[in-house]
């Protein structure tokens, strides 16, 4: 497939080999086997990516802000013509490729939104893959709605990007969002939108530097164990050494049934499930179904306690052996030991929650 790298202006930048690669330059096409992470990360290789995926980001917001033309010639220096994009928001999914159709995407949330402020929370990189995560806040008022109220948001952007002696191009943009007050409005089962106009809150409190001395490898083998354990076959029991005995669960769409109580609707704990209660719904839910959890991506920051994942799980209702999929792409919170604190997480709704959710059941 054509790189398309030498058809812009903007100079190269070329990689300091880091010796033997460990995995081969993907294509921009999502792969769907399961990533073989090992302990070696070549740090200034992640450097370089997560200055690129930044770099991506800011024209991102800059382009919701100012409109979809303020943010091309930085876009077409960062990304690849074939570019492809994907977005999940819930219900609502979007599919596209090519720099007009990031542009496209833009447009929809400088449509929707005056934008007050963005912030990166944080980043990381899998120098095995090449792939880039990051974690943003942003603020803004619906313009939709006519709201004067400053609404809050967070947005999860995962980029596949190419680098090698000749080229550092994003390859890929998948993006999970909070919902707007107006894309909560066309969910059946929820309240009014106006109720609904600051997302579920990210533990920043929890968020720190990188725990001197701990090896990332460790981080990275409890993301799988919690993948795993909610496969079935696999003990729920992995947990317990996984898990920090405070762990919390939180639901980042703020709008799924099995993690979220309508009773405690509009409190900051609302779509929050604790260490016990997790353990019971991973339990229940291997019950009703037949479940394999597969990681997709996988990466810890350089300096904070945070590492993204990305998997996929292939499900089967044990009583309809209706099949179905469901991807989710999380923040990992982890103390000093590596267990995992909170996980922050953007996932698809289970099939009895599509319906729920349409009002159906």
């Amino acid at each position: 497939m054509a790189l398309n790298c030498q058809m812009v202006s903007r100079r190269v930048v070329v990689a300091k080999a880091p010796g033997v690669r460990a995995v081969p330059v993907r294509p921009a096409v999502r792969r769907t086997a399961a990533v073989k992470v090992v302990a070696y990360r070549d740090a200034h290789r992640e450097e370089k990516i997560c200055s690129l995926g930044s770099e991506v980001v800011n024209s991102w917001f800059k382009g919701i802000a100012m409109g979809p033309e303020a943010a091309r010639e930085a876009l077409q220096a960062d990304c690849d013509t074939t570019v492809a994009y994907r977005s999940h928001q819930v219900l609502r999914h979007h599919k596209g490729q090519g720099l007009d159709y990031l542009l496209k995407r833009i447009n929809v949330g400088h449509e929707k939104m005056d934008l007050v402020s963005h912030r990166i929370l944080a980043t990381a990189a899998c120098s095995l893959d090449d792939t880039f995560f990051a974690l943003v806040e942003y603020k803004y008022k619906s313009k939709v709605l006519g709201d004067p109220r400053v609404n809050v948001g967070y947005k999860i952007m995962e980029m596949d990007v190419m680098y090698d002696d000749t080229c550092l191009k994003v390859m890929g943009l998948h993006e999970r969002s909070s919902l707007s007050p107006e894309d909560v409005s066309v969910i059946a089962s929820l309240d009014s939108a106006h109720n609904a106009g600051n997302a579920t809150p990210f533990p920043e409190d929890d968020l720190a530097d990188y725990p001197g001395g701990l090896n990332n490898e460790i981080v990275l083998a409890n993301s799988r164990a919690w993948c795993q354990a909610r496969s079935s076959g696999q003990p729920e029991s992995v947990l317990d050494r996984t898990l920090d005995p405070s762990f919390r669960l939180w639901d980042a769409y703020g709008v799924l049934p099995v993690l979220c109580d309508p009773s405690r609707r509009g409190k900051v704990d609302a779509c929050v499930v604790k260490y016990d209660q997790v353990k019971d719904i991973i339990a229940s839910t291997k019950d009703r179904y037949d479940i394999k959890c597969k990681l997709i991506d996988n990466a810890v920051s350089l300096n904070k306690n945070v590492g993204f994942t990305h998997w996929r799980s292939r499900i089967v209702n044990k009583d309809t052996k209706a099949a179905f999929e469901i991807e989710a792409v999380e923040v990992d919170l982890f103390g000093a030991d590596g267990r995992l604190k909170d996980i922050w997480m953007f996932r698809d709704p289970m099939d009895v929650e599509i319906e729920m959710l349409q009002g159906r059941k």
